[in-house]
Parts: structure tokens; sequence; C-alpha cells
């Protein structure tokens, strides 16, 4: 008996993998730097093009588009800047960022 000739009708059967969001290992890192560079400004940036890309849900994306929503209308607010408990939720939101970005993907072991 010969293979299947469509093997999009058997793609049930098999192991799909998740999407990547990242194609080279040097992408991880400059991703990554973005909430840093730009301090949680433009946080929300990395997970748009992650749910565009199908690697996480639209509510992720939403979530850190609502995070970067709530500092630049902070900053408009407060120009001198925010008080202590406010700057480390900032530094805390910046951390949760980067650390996101960095395991959108799994890093891949090198075999011995």
């Amino acid at each position: 008996m010969s293979a299947p000739t469509n093997p999009t009708a058997d793609n049930h059967l098999g192991y799909t993998a998740p999407p990547r969001m990242f194609r080279g290992r040097w992408q991880r890192y400059a991703w990554a730097a973005v909430p840093l560079a730009s301090i949680s400004a433009l946080a929300f940036v990395p997970f748009i093009v992650a749910w565009r890309r199908r690697v996480v849900p639209a509510w992720v994306a939403g979530l850190y588009v609502l995070g970067s929503l709530f500092w630049w209308t902070l900053a408009v607010i407060k120009p001198d800047g925010p008080d202590a408990l406010l700057t480390w939720a900032l530094r805390a939101f910046i951390a949760t960022a980067t650390i996101h970005i960095l395991l959108l993907d799994p890093i891949k072991r090198q075999g011995k």
C-alpha cells in the first residue's frame, strides 16, 4: 500500500509545531530590547507582532497595549515623574515584558 498522496488530508493525525516568533537567535534579543530601550512605551509592539503570527492570544497583546497606554497616560498627567511605588511598578512592567518576550519561543538546547 502506498503512502497518501495528499499530506494535508492526514495532517490531524500528526504533530504540528507551534508557530515561531523568532527566525534567528539575534531576533530574540532585538525584540527583548524594545521594552528596555523605550522604557515600556513600546512594550506592546512585540506582542502585537506575536499575536499577528499566532504565537500569543489576542488578550495577551491587549494586556500589554493597556499596560503601555497606562504608562503613556501617566507620563502625560505627571510629567515630573511618578512616586516611588509607581516607579517600582514601571520597573516590574519593563522586566515582565522583557522576560515574556524572551520566553515566547522555547530555546533550543544544543545536544552534546
